[in-house]
């Protein structure tokens, strides 16, 4: 059975490059808010990074999104993970790319995962979505 890893951090940014060779992540753009021209947004487009330890396996995560104001998911992403070992530092890249805000509010972006006590959230970040 795959073991749950670890969250060393969950960031959104504008973009996140691998450098060639050591892939050693580097994050454009780090941001904790949206400013918005008007509601609905245009499609978004960033990158989320996060780095894990702990993971024994493949491991199933879902990145969901969900506006907290209305406690309603607007955004979900799954993506499969193998962690050679637990020791091990391993970066993600979730590409957004069709993510509308509908309405200025919170927002909560979470990493999941499930294991045999259900769905397990291993990291989270609010962001702030307002008029600009």
């Amino acid at each position: 059975m795959p073991q749950r890893p670890s969250p060393l951090n969950l960031i959104l940014c504008d973009q996140v490059v691998f450098e060639q060779g050591t892939q050693k992540p580097y994050l454009l753009g780090m941001f904790t808010g949206v400013a918005a021209e008007s509601f609905p947004t245009e499609r978004q487009r960033f990158d989320i990074f996060a780095a894990l330890t702990d993971g024994l396996g493949d491991v199933t995560m879902t990145l969901s999104v969900a506006r907290m104001e209305a406690n309603q998911e607007i955004y979900s992403q799954t993506m499969t993970v193998s962690f050679p070992d637990p020791l091990r530092v391993v970066n993600l890249r979730f590409r957004v790319r069709q993510l509308i805000y509908e309405a200025p509010g919170t927002y909560l972006f979470a990493l999941t995962t499930k294991d045999r006590d259900g769905e397990v959230e291993i990291a989270a970040r609010r962001v702030r979505v307002y008029q600009k």
